[in-house]
């Protein structure tokens, strides 16, 4: 269910939920979060106590300015509403980027109301990003754990798979107004994403909306979020609602048959007795499916090559194993060595009789 920044029931509690290990992106896990501001305060609050972070709120820009100069500790993040009772959020942002001690803070604004002249003036003052309400709180946790990977002075960002999962960043970044790419460390992956849309993706020599898909799915481990200009052609276009309404429901599919279902490191070849049985009962299409069980290919191989969603395919891949249809490779192979070690048979032979074993 989306949380929007003002439907959830305030929060008083400044002690970080579950410790600050609970995140671990840039060596350091948690950290404190400023909130400046009204509107982005009670849910915001709870979504960053979730994910580890010790929320601070203040008022407006003089609390603000003050408690920023009076710490020793600098936040791991601002997040400022765009309207605030004795200023506006960019001018505080401005102030920050002017200050040397929090000109390098990130910086999030969120505005309660959508202004075309807001996002230039949000990139003019420096600020790392601008939402518009309604607005999931848990996508402000998302970019406030992904800024918590700064390299640097640079703009970009270290994070992992494990705690911050790529569709959840993805659904974080298509909230906001920057663009950039992400690149995978450890598989061959990378997508783009330009004002609040994924443009382009590859994985795996493929490009397009079926790369991303598959980027999603299979991608794991480190990568890097880069900000700044992308000019190139995209290949596809694809927003946060239709990422979250027609791509997250396949992928949540996914993850449950990967928790409960096949391995993906298995390898299964064909019981053609038993498909012969059961193919009256089996869709048309479901060929596709299994000439790709060769005893060779992994499940996660199958999927990769399959035409078919992924979790179309894994569903398909897990229903013909049940049945029998698919057995593991290994069983064969062991089968066929016995058959092999028990030599030739043995076709001219006579039998033995009783009188041969008299004689004898």
């Amino acid at each position: 269910m989306v949380a929007h920044l003002r439907a959830a029931p305030p929060s008083e509690s400044s002690t970080p939920a579950g410790g600050r290990d609970a995140l671990d992106l840039s060596g350091e896990a948690g950290g404190c979060v400023l909130l400046v501001g009204q509107a982005a305060r009670p849910a915001v609050s709870e979504a960053l106590l979730a994910e580890g972070f010790e929320p601070v709120r203040v008022e407006g820009m003089r609390e603000a300015l003050a408690r920023l100069a009076s710490s020793e500790a600098l936040p791991r993040l601002v997040i400022i509403d765009a309207e605030l009772p004795d200023g506006d959020g960019f001018s505080l942002c401005g102030l920050l980027r002017a200050d040397a001690k929090a000109a390098h803070l990130p910086v999030l604004l969120v505005a309660r109301h959508q202004e075309e002249f807001h996002r230039d003036l949000a990139a003019g003052v420096g600020a790392d990003e601008y939402l518009v309400e309604p607005v999931d709180a848990r996508d402000v946790a998302v970019l406030a754990r992904l800024k918590a990977g700064r390299r640097g002075e640079e703009d970009v960002y270290d994070a992992h798979t494990g705690p911050l999962p790529l569709v959840h960043l993805v659904r974080a970044l298509l909230s906001g107004v920057r663009s950039g790419r992400v690149i995978l460390l450890e598989d061959t992956g990378s997508f783009t994403f330009r004002h609040g849309l994924v443009v382009d993706a590859t994985f795996h020599g493929e490009r397009g909306s079926l790369a991303f898909r598959r980027l999603l799915c299979f991608g794991a481990g480190g990568y890097t979020v880069t900000f700044g200009p992308e000019l190139h052609r995209g290949t596809f276009s694809m927003d946060r609602a239709y990422l979250c309404e027609q791509v997250v429901p396949g992928l949540e599919r996914f993850e449950a048959l990967r928790v409960r279902g096949l391995p993906l490191a298995a390898r299964l070849t064909v019981d053609f007795n038993r498909l012969a049985r059961e193919l009256p009962t089996l869709p048309e299409d479901v060929e596709q499916v299994v000439r790709l069980f060769d005893g060779r290919r992994t499940v996660r191989a199958m999927l990769l090559e399959c035409r078919f969603p992924e979790a179309l395919s894994y569903e398909a891949a897990t229903r013909l194993f049940m049945l029998g249809v698919l057995v593991p490779a290994i069983l064969v192979e062991e089968r066929e060595r016995a058959r092999e070690s028990a030599g030739p048979p043995r076709l001219f032979e006579p039998a033995p009789t009783p009188d041969s074993d008299d004689a004898s």
